[in-house]
């Protein structure tokens, strides 16, 4: 319809008067195909037009020009709100058409590269694609679902996603929290990791799970001299909580510091942090934890920095040590499936992972199911709510 008010417009003009419309279907391919047609009758004095490809005209006779009073009406029907909600209707329609046929190239282009995906749980495959998760790990993973699951679950989306969500767990290591293992002295975490990862925030809201929640005794101790904010930072947060900080710039400092708080249960150390391609400074590094004789060493990773660059840490990190990985910023990161990539490529169990600024609500012990849902969430990316993790138990 909107097609054709356009073309009674362009070549009647505003002064058009439409005289009869009707819909019907024209059948083509042997009746195999059907396009659906609108027709418009309209005149300008008595020459009726008609839209090309309309089929037969019908007979006309001379028709007079009706009454100023309808050809002005007629002039109105034009411009009408109904005309123009045809109108946006038809370009909405046009949208969603070229929406959907991209979608079936797309679908159909990817199909073409990945044949072996079953195509029941092709939608499900490319929602681990869209978060990043490798190619090769996302195809396994569906094909496993499609040999264990019976033909009539495929068709129940939400049973599909709970099994997909199981298996990304069982494929996901994880730690659990820190827990004390000495009976006489500090258990002493360190943790470690490049530049802006948000360590010294990480520590403050471990410091604080520990001493609020679990009433344990807290030292701290940062050897990261290199940021005046973050000592400053750092001591505000021991304040708060009662706990004792040292700021050492040697490792005889730091032994000597670790030992000055033997009465505290456990003792966090932040450390500067390092590039990966330094050196220098991850050798210095290896020797204050030599010195602080370290029970445990975090990896701190950004999950806004791409696999590359985490696989890059890892790798140049582990020369120093790194028994866990605490992943950060999981509400700033766009695709959590990198976080599932470096995991299982790395082979290193996720201990903690934080979801904001907030000491210390924003941190949790990592967990593979928790990781799952994020991946598979609906939609680009995943929605800060279900980051936060509001509305689903800790």
């Amino acid at each position: 319809m909107v097609e054709a008010l356009n073309k009674v417009k362009a070549e009647l003009g505003h002064d058009a008067v439409i005289m009869h419309t009707r819909n019907y279907t024209r059948r083509r391919w042997l009746g195999l195909r059907s396009q659906e047609v609108v027709e418009v009758t309209a005149g300008n004095g008595v020459k009726a037009y008609r839209p090309r490809g309309a089929g037969p005209a019908p007979v006309s006779r001379p028709v007079a020009r009706p009454p100023v009073d309808a050809a002005a009406a007629a002039r109105t029907l034009l411009q009408t709100p109904a005309a123009s909600g045809a109108f946006m209707m038809g370009i909405q329609s046009e949208v969603a058409t070229l929406k959907s046929a991209v979608m079936d190239l797309v679908r159909e282009t990817r199909a073409a590269k990945t044949p072996t995906v079953p195509e029941e749980l092709f939608e499900h495959y490319l929602q681990l694609i869209r978060n990043q998760v490798e190619q090769e790990l996302a195809g396994d993973l569906v094909r496993d679902l499609r040999l264990t699951l019976r033909p009539e679950h495929l068709k129940n989306e939400d049973f599909v996603r709970e099994r997909l969500a199981e298996r990304i767990e069982k494929l996901l290591p994880t730690t659990g929290p820190i827990v004390r293992t000495k009976t006489v002295g500090p258990h002493v975490v360190a943790l470690i990791g490049p530049t802006g990862v948000g360590k010294t925030t990480t520590i403050a809201k471990l410091a604080a799970t520990l001493k609020l929640r679990e009433g344990r005794r807290v030292g701290l101790i940062t050897i990261d001299t290199y940021r005046i904010a973050a000592v400053d930072q750092l001591k505000k947060y021991a304040d708060i909580l009662g706990s004792p900080l040292r700021v050492v710039s040697s490792p005889e400092d730091l032994a000597a510091a670790i030992q000055s708080m033997n009465d505290c249960e456990f003792v966090l150390i932040d450390t500067a942090g390092r590039s990966p391609s330094d050196t220098l400074k991850l050798n210095e590094l290896r020797g204050f934890l030599a010195a602080a004789k370290t029970d445990e060493v975090h990896l701190v990773l950004s999950s806004t920095a791409s696999q590359e660059c985490m696989e890059r840490a890892i790798e140049r990190f582990s020369q120093v040590r790194v028994d866990k990985i605490i992943f950060t910023k999981l509400d700033e990161a766009v695709h959590i499936g990198v976080v599932f990539n470096v995991i299982r490529k790395v082979n290193k169990a996720l201990s903690y992972i934080t979801t904001g600024q907030d000491v210390p609500d924003h941190i949790e012990v990592g967990r593979g199911r928790r990781i799952a849902q994020l991946i598979i969430a609906r939609g680009e990316g995943t929605d800060a709510a279900v980051i936060a993790g509001r509305g689903e138990a800790r």
